[in-house]
């Protein structure tokens, strides 16, 4: 009998920790799920946020544009 206890014994502590190390590797996926969740959010936003600066740029430089071709416009009629 104190044999097949021994033995229990053993094959209890073995699926015990067979079960410890299938829980570290849940938390750990979890965790790395997590982390990526976090990662994708901050790209959505810096994508935005550039998209943003993108369009103001492109909107100056239209700006930019139109002013210069005044400056031209009224450099060449007071050439004239």
């Amino acid at each position: 009998m104190d044999l097949f206890n021994k033995y229990s014994k053993e094959q209890a502590e073995g699926e015990s920790e067979i079960l410890s190390h299938l829980k570290e590797g849940v938390e750990f996926e979890s965790q790395l799920t997590e982390n990526r969740t976090e990662l994708l959010f901050k790209l959505a936003t810096e994508i935005e946020e550039t998209e943003g600066n993108l369009e103001r740029a492109e909107q100056l430089v239209d700006k930019l544009k139109k002013h210069l071709k005044q400056l031209k416009e009224l450099q060449r009629v007071l050439s004239k």
